[in-house]
């Protein structure tokens, strides 16, 4: 497989990714962390090709929405809504039941805080997978160096944007057993009012 390189500031960068996205194939790109290895959330061929990507078995695939699809794909309810108001986007992961059929393979949802990752999601239509960009068991990847040694004939795209700086992963919130599952810069306290004003 012969993978194209955009530089994040080319004007082809977003049409060409949404491009990709389009024909079920694998995208790497830049989030508010680390790269992130993206595809059509609603494609299961797609969201395969992950897997085996990374080397791993069916785990799941956390996703980025937009607010204005939230309610298409995402079962909402009010402490949701709340958190997403005041968090989204931002360093929040919130898990919870989707409207798609292939929820199976998919774990939580956020809104991007990174322009690049939210314009993208915006113009696709659709959730998009925010996977870390690494092998399975090996550590996330910040420098485009090594996205291009991981990824180069593996990915379909791969969206150049530097090194990016190392930041924290967003908590990863159960809205269904209202626990954290992974914790991050967003504390169970900071959670835990936003609910309580209902």
């Amino acid at each position: 497989m012969k993978t194209m390189i955009i530089k994040i500031n080319d004007r082809k960068a977003i049409t060409s990714a949404v491009s990709v996205l389009k024909k079920g194939g694998i995208v790497v790109y830049p989030t508010e962390t680390s790269y992130g290895v993206g595809a059509d959330a609603t494609n299961i061929r797609a969201l395969k090709k992950i897997n085996r990507l990374k080397g791993r078995k069916n785990k799941f695939l956390p996703i980025i929405i937009d607010r204005k699809m939230a309610g298409k794909y995402i079962v909402l309810n009010s402490d949701m809504k709340n958190l997403m108001k005041r968090f989204m986007p931002g360093p929040l992961t919130l898990v919870a039941d989707k409207r798609m059929k292939t929820k199976k393979l998919l774990g939580g949802f956020r809104i991007p805080a990174n322009s690049f990752a939210l314009n993208l999601v915006k113009r696709f239509g659709k959730p998009i997978t925010a996977t870390s960009a690494n092998i399975s068991g090996n550590k996330q990847i910040y420098g485009i160096k090594d996205v291009k040694k991981v990824f180069s004939g593996r990915a379909d795209l791969i969206i150049d944007a530097g090194s990016l700086p190392r930041r924290q992963p967003s908590t990863v919130f159960d809205v269904r057993g209202m626990r954290i599952l992974r914790k991050g810069k967003i504390s169970l306290r900071k959670i835990g009012k936003v609910i309580r004003k209902k």
